[in-house]
């Protein structure tokens, strides 16, 4: 990352939060940087907070975040009219970005809002990690900014090309090189090494690398994968994604997609469309597949509802319905929820296969809409 002496941190993320206790302690403290902490409590009643610290250091600054961090902070500065005038982000060199999956739409609004303070699209810095790993596997380079790659969502799920619908694209953020003495590989179905661009499983080795998960040998069997060279275990990250030209791209997790009539839909995709109507914030949906009364799978979509008029619920669920439907072909269940009802990891993210279970057990309950 190419730190120097006159380079300072920022930081609002918890300690429990692998990213913040690693990235934004630990490794500070083996690196001698001094840092200024806000607590994560007071960024998220206050979250320009954050940016006002930054603008206050006199060096170099350096902060990271989850994409909902940039959102949030984009949303809140939309009706405001000083933004040069209350911010300086001239010297916020390293805007780092990680531990979700990294928006490409959501970090373009924040240097929308916040150009005119200083800010440079070419301070994000993308990366890929995960506890597991102790953190990073991959980080962009410093100075490259987020770069991505459009690619076809038939070829990401796996799936033939439906030639009577046109061609869909998302756009696949870069998550950078491999750390020093870290090595990364796609692997096949049937561990098989991948060449570039060929999407596969996300298999990692190197120091930081557990030996194994605490108490807990089975699970350690099914992600740790010996070696036959003898340079120790590869982990199994559970991601998919692709290398190319030595940077690496990820698509999804494995065990989040969703399969329909033998086609792959990532949910994502799903959660992202949904969000592109008014009303909705970053985490506001969750996608998956459940069986519906002929025993067929479908897709079904839990939303944080905010509106309590019957009326305005039953055309928000039909425009909901209808924008999955472009998305995927398929009729889908949708289900307003009340606001703060889907699950969350102590990280802070969507834990799909959570919000599932819970739907299915009837402990999430959902309001009840005329047909």
């Amino acid at each position: 990352m190419d730190v120097g002496a006159n380079d300072r941190v920022v930081s609002w993320l918890p300690w429990y939060h692998d990213m913040g206790l690693v990235g934004c302690f630990l490794s500070l403290i083996s690196n001698q940087m001094s840092v200024d902490y806000i607590k994560t409590e007071h960024f998220a009643r206050r979250p320009l907070a954050w940016l006002d610290l930054i603008s206050r250091n006199e060096g170099r600054s350096m902060s990271y975040s989850p994409t909902f961090g940039y959102d949030i902070c984009a949303r809140r500065i939309s009706s405001q009219s000083n933004v040069a005038e209350r911010f300086d982000l001239s010297r916020w060199r390293l805007a780092g970005n990680g531990a979700d999956m990294i928006r490409p739409d959501v970090m373009q609004s924040f240097v929308n809002a916040f150009s005119d303070a200083g800010f440079k699209a070419s301070a994000f810095t993308p990366s890929y990690g995960l506890a597991e790993a102790t953190l990073a596997v991959t980080v962009m380079p410093p100075g490259e900014g987020i770069r991505v790659e459009l690619v076809e969502e038939e070829r990401l799920s796996g799936t033939p090309r439906d030639l009577s619908r046109p061609a869909r694209y998302r756009a696949i953020v870069n998550c950078g090189k491999a750390l020093p003495d870290m090595d990364v590989e796609i692997r096949g179905e049937d561990d098989s090494v991948k060449g570039d661009h060929q999407i596969g499983k996300v298999w990692c080795r190197g120091p930081s690398v557990m030996h194994s998960y605490f108490r807990n040998p089975e699970a350690t069997e099914d992600c740790l994968i010996p070696s036959s060279d003898g340079k120790g275990d590869w982990l199994d990250t559970g991601d998919m994604g692709y290398m190319a030209d030595g940077y690496l791209f990820i698509v999804g997790r494995a065990k989040d997609m969703i399969i329909i009539n033998g086609k792959n839909h990532w949910p994502q995709d799903i959660e992202w469309a949904v969000e592109q109507l008014p009303g909705f914030n970053h985490g506001d949906i969750a996608a998956f597949s459940v069986e519906d009364e002929g025993g067929e799978e479908a897709p079904a979509v839990l939303v944080h509802c905010r509106v309590s008029e019957e009326d305005e619920r039953v055309r928000l669920r039909d425009s909901i319905k209808e924008k999955v439907q472009a998305v995927t072909g398929m009729n889908c269940v949708v289900e307003l929820v009340p606001p703060r009802t889907l699950p969350r990891t102590s990280s802070g993210k969507l834990s799909r296969a959570k919000a599932k279970r819970l739907y299915l057990s009837g402990e999430i309950e959902p309001y009840e809409l005329a047909a």
